[in-house]
């Protein structure tokens, strides 16, 4: 019955036959819907992730790769490349070690104290390129030395140098040269007006005594010999 108090009229019967059509499906075989965006802001976090992980793993306990000692070194040695190995280590931020991609400036350097076998190595155990270190049987020698008996241009620290002893003065008898191997710990600049140039030489303590009393005396000359190894 419908608002007005009359009777609704039924519907008509469906002709004889006919059925209702369902919704269009999917076609076969074909994957629901998705949404592309969600899908590559996923696999970008899962790459992401993936990444984090292998850094996680390499820098584990904060391991890093150090140089230590695979052999003793003695004071005073060459270091060379079998003296050397590469070690994972999480050490303090305070504790001076050298990082493993500084193998090739270590290797040719001298050491400056005994260096133990499984050791880290530290940079201050080591002497800058050329320098060399005063042993027990020698002495450092200052002197100063006169235009030509001086080297000319940059000498460096560790350089060999042979040094030419001229006799002392004695009635009248001329004495006989000496040479004195020996090497450079240091020497300044020439002087403003004299050109004369102060230098510290290591040489054997036997030969000492001889080469400080000419020294003081302007009777010794320095020739490079241009090895600046030990």
């Amino acid at each position: 019955m419908v608002a007005n108090g009359t009777k609704a009229r039924p519907l008509p019967p469906a002709p004889s036959g006919w059925r209702a059509v369902p919704p269009p499906a999917s076609p076969a075989g074909l994957p629901p819907r998705r949404r592309w965006g969600r899908v590559a802001v996923g696999g970008m976090l899962a790459l992401l992730g993936a990444w984090a992980g292998m850094i996680l793993v390499a820098t584990a306990g904060g391991r890093q790769e150090r140089l230590a000692l695979a052999t003793d070194v003695a004071k005073g040695d060459k270091i060379e490349r079998s003296d050397l190995k590469v070690v994972r280590v999480a050490a303090d931020a305070g504790v001076a070690t050298v990082p493993a991609d500084h193998m090739h400036d270590v290797v040719g350097h001298v050491a400056a104290t005994d260096l133990p076998k499984g050791s880290l190595l530290a940079g201050k155990q080591i002497l800058g390129r050329g320098a060399r270190l005063v042993t027990t049987d020698e002495a450092v020698v200052g002197a100063r030395l006169a235009p030509g008996a001086a080297p000319r241009g940059q000498v460096a620290p560790g350089t060999s140098v042979l040094v030419v002893v001229q006799p002392a003065p004695s009635g009248g008898t001329p004495g006989r040269v000496q040479q004195v191997t020996g090497w450079l710990k240091d020497i300044g600049d020439p002087a403003e007006h004299t050109d004369t140039r102060e230098a510290s030489l290591v040489v054997p303590s036997s030969a000492a005594a001889s080469v400080a009393a000419a020294a003081a005396d302007d009777r010794i000359a320095v020739v490079t010999l241009g090895d600046t190894r030990p």
